[in-house]
């Protein structure tokens, strides 16, 4: 099964292009309906989703059943949830952070993060800013273009069946762009902040490895 573009599968490569060689084990918090955990199977041999959406993730693990069914998904509230400190190279959070209470949860997850790991968060945020207004047009006209390619595409692959489920939606957003980044500089130090088109920004942090 597969999804039709989005804004999140937009910035999956983002993610890709930061794996670690040797990275062992991700943990995708918010994992909707499995599109990031699929694309990162490949490269890490230990995959694991967690959303507290049931219907996301019965469909999560509908779609790995034949080509990665070692991938795990897990219903649970990743800010409730019992995940050992210390134990995963990589963590990534794609248009989820915004459904937490964002301080707790990135501290969680700077602690679940393995020393050298990588946490990637692609996130939404209010937009009050002239810079955002400048991004409205580019992004409507990038965004019909994708859609348009992507229909076209479709035929290309037959067999597949897609996944047409709309997880639940909370907007708009708590924080401002402004607020995630000064939030992320003072929780995770060295942090890459970026703006980025179709309403997005992402947050790129490597752990300090231990002394």
């Amino acid at each position: 099964m597969q999804e039709s573009w989005n804004h999140n599968l937009h910035y999956h490569q983002v993610i890709i292009d930061v794996v670690k060689p040797g990275c062992q084990s991700a943990l995708d918090v918010g994992c909707g309906l499995g599109a990031l955990t699929r694309r990162l199977r490949p490269q890490v041999p230990d995959v694991t989703g967690m959303d507290r959406d049931e219907r996301s993730i019965a469909l999560a693990r509908a779609s790995v059943q034949a080509t990665f069914p070692d991938i795990r998904y897990v219903q649970a509230d990743f800010l409730a949830a019992r995940v050992e400190p210390g134990s995963v190279d990589l963590i990534t959070a794609v248009a989820s952070l915004h459904h937490m209470d964002a301080e707790p949860a990135l501290r969680k997850m700077a602690e679940v993060l393995r020393p050298g790991g990588v946490l990637v968060v692609i996130g939404l945020a209010r937009d009050l800013s002239l810079t955002g207004a400048a991004l409205i047009v580019p992004a409507i006209i990038g965004n019909w273009l994708h859609r348009v390619a992507d229909a076209w595409s479709r035929p290309a692959s037959p067999g597949q069946s897609e996944i047409s489920y709309q997880p639940p939606i909370i907007w708009p957003p708590a924080m401002t762009y402004r607020q995630v980044r000064r939030l992320a500089q003072r929780i995770l130090p060295g942090v890459r902040y970026r703006r980025r088109l179709y309403w997005r920004y992402s947050l790129v942090w490597n752990k300090p490895e231990a002394d």
